[in-house]
């Protein structure tokens, strides 16, 4: 079993600075890290549980300590605090080389001078596995990966694409108990990212291993992940499965980090309508649904001014009837199934996107072209503008 389970982990990188210049005990930030005199915080309490054979995504904008988190899983990075135990076992001091684990890193890390096959049995030359078992593990590689007919060329020869799946399986061969990926498709171009992508899912269900894999592309992390982990500044911000993040976004960051394009955001008031729940903007009074009113009603959220969040697949249009919430078409962005639309409305910046076979009459999409639209009470997403955290959860 290769559970992977962090305990309260946290990296610290010395501060720098001449800290005759700071007050003892004195916090503060500094690139949207936490500094105290202990240094800069990178990664703090960090506490996940991975399954074994699970596929868990680490996902979030650059320098949110994703990647330093990897790094610790592997080695490469000294942990500062906490206990890391991967299969059963307490690895903080373990070497890189006896924790049974394997990486891919963004830059594919192959050895220029060896062939394609040379590469791939490396990591096996160096255990002493025998030649025959080396000759096995390395055919069986390359077919999963469809490189075999590549395997008497050198790095230099191949396609971007080519060399990730080379790098891939230089560390599948090894058979470990967990395999990291650092970005591993970020050099690609956006076609062989979604090549990739497949190929990725493909492989996990061919081999008996745990996946961690760090992105900052949300759409990597929706795709692949069983479950993905939301990280912003060293500090989990929300685990779940995909489509548990997507409609139950813990609060506003997660809310604009997951989906294309990113949610739209209004000021609002919460209301009751009777003994019901009802969010107001500007025409607009939407009763919100009855999952959503069993939610508010467990918190106890109290009416009054909240960030309303609705995502631009979940705005309707309307007919300028009493009701509606009026915008004006800044921009218009033809997507080939759908039209974008760039609205302002209610004081801010407003995307909605609309299917192309409902798009009869395009100069009702032209620029300075007004309309109006509205949402229903399922799809509305109720933020505290304190706190920021969503009140539902």
């Amino acid at each position: 079993m290769a559970e992977v389970i962090l305990k309260n982990i946290k990296k610290v990188y010395p501060y720098q600075e001449n800290k005759k210049k700071k007050k003892k005990g004195a916090e503060e930030k500094k690139n949207n890290l936490q500094v105290t005199d202990e240094g800069v915080l990178a990664v703090q309490d960090f506490n996940l549980e991975i399954k074994d054979k699970e596929f868990i995504v680490l996902v979030g904008p650059s320098g949110c300590g994703k990647s330093t988190t990897l790094r610790m899983v592997a080695g490469l990075e000294e942990i500062s605090g906490g206990e890391l135990y991967i299969d059963g076992q307490l690895v903080n001091a373990v070497a890189p080389k006896d924790r049974d684990i394997a990486m891919v890193f963004q830059n594919y890390a192959l050895y220029p001078h060896m062939s394609v096959w040379e590469n791939m049995a490396f990591p096996l030359k160096l255990r002493k596995t025998p030649k025959e078992e080396i000759a096995q593990r390395v055919s069986q590689a390359a077919e999963i990966l469809g490189i075999t007919q590549y395997l008497d060329r050198k790095p230099k020869a191949l396609s971007g694409g080519q060399r990730q799946r080379v790098a891939i399986g230089r560390a599948i061969v090894r058979e470990p108990k967990v395999l990291l990926m650092d970005e591993p498709l970020s050099n690609l171009d956006a076609k062989l990212r979604n090549q990739m992508r497949t190929e990725i899912i493909k492989l996990r269900h061919r081999i008996n291993t745990t996946f961690i894999y760090v992105t900052h592309d949300q759409t990597e992390a929706m795709t692949l992940g069983d479950r993905i982990v939301i990280m912003k500044d060293g500090v989990i911000q929300q685990i779940g499965t995909p489509q548990e993040v997507f409609d139950h976004p813990a609060n506003l960051f997660v809310a604009g980090f997951i989906g294309v394009p990113q949610m739209n955001f209004y000021d609002a008031v919460l209301v009751m309508d009777g003994d019901k729940y009802a969010v107001e903007l500007e025409n607009a009074h939407v009763i919100l649904s009855e999952e959503k009113q069993a939610n508010l009603r467990r918190n106890d959220a109290k009416p009054g001014p909240i960030t309303l969040g609705v995502r631009p697949e979940h705005l309707l249009l309307g007919n300028g009837a009493d009701g509606m919430i009026s915008g004006q078409v800044e921009v218009s962005e033809m997507m080939g199934s759908a039209v974008h639309l760039h609205i302002k409305a209610c004081g801010s910046d407003t995307i909605l996107i609309v299917p192309t076979i409902e798009c009869k009459d395009a100069a009702a999409f032209s620029l300075g072209a007004k309309l109006s639209f509205t949402f229903n009470g399922d799809t509305a997403h109720v933020f505290s503008r304190e706190t920021h955290q969503n009140l539902e959860a």
